[in-house]
């Protein structure tokens, strides 16, 4: 009984002693609130601490290398490294050249002229035909060249009309030159614009009555035509 009264006592005493500190008491238990909070506050920010986060690598880093190393390949259409493919094209848009009969002889003057319908005297054999050329008369021995890019078509050789050169060319035009000597030309050979053919004939029978000339030929597709009609140069004669 004694026991228990004296434990009612300590009871009252501790009752009354937080009665009178309640304030003291609870201020302790707020520093101890605070302080539990700022622990784990400073545990988990340590945990989350942004000097632990790993290096990433990005992929790609060389690309830039190899821009620098690869630059871009630039068509300027030129053929620089001379496989032609330039070049035909260029050939393919140049227009094509102009067939003429400039440059045959050095110096000329022209005596019968083409005809084929209207008939012409021909003193030679002393009566009147058609003349399907035209006669260009030179001294003997004059350099006969090549109007215009060809091929030789053929050569013949007789006394009368002396040596016959036959050359065709591009666009269906073919050129004969009659009455010629020292021809040293064969059927196939190349021929280009002013090459040499041979020499105006003076002693070949056919139309020497007319003295030493050249008698020229033109055919279009097969089809004599008056090579007049393609000697630009006459407007200067």
């Amino acid at each position: 009984m004694k026991r228990e009264r004296q434990e009612g006592g300590s009871a009252s005493k501790v009752a009354a002693f937080f009665k009178r500190n309640i304030y003291f008491v609870l201020m302790i238990v707020c520093v101890l609130a605070i302080g539990a909070i700022i622990t784990v506050a400073a545990v988990t920010g340590s945990e989350d601490d942004p000097t632990d986060t790993p290096t990433i690598t990005v992929p790609g880093d060389d690309d830039d290398d190899k821009d620098e190393q690869d630059p871009p390949v630039v068509d300027d259409d030129t053929d620089e490294d001379g496989d032609g493919d330039d070049d035909k094209d260029d050939e393919d848009q140049k227009p094509a050249k102009t067939f003429t009969l400039d440059g045959i002889l050095a110096d000329y003057t022209i005596d019968i002229g083409f005809s084929d319908a209207e008939l012409v005297f021909n003193p030679t054999q002393g009566h009147w035909a058609t003349h399907q050329g035209v006669d260009l008369v030179a001294e003997a021995g004059t350099e006969v060249k090549c109007s215009f890019d060809g091929t030789v078509k053929s050569v013949t050789d007789d006394s009368f009309y002396g040596t016959t050169v036959v050359i065709s060319h591009d666009g269906g035009y073919e050129t004969t030159y009659k009455l010629l000597d020292e021809v040293s030309l064969k059927a196939g050979d190349k021929v280009a614009e002013g090459d040499a053919i041979g020499t105006v004939s003076g002693d070949a029978l056919a139309e020497i009555a007319q003295g030493a000339h050249l008698h020229l030929e033109l055919s279009k597709d097969g089809v004599l035509v008056d090579p007049t009609a393609y000697i630009t140069t006459l407007a200067d004669k």
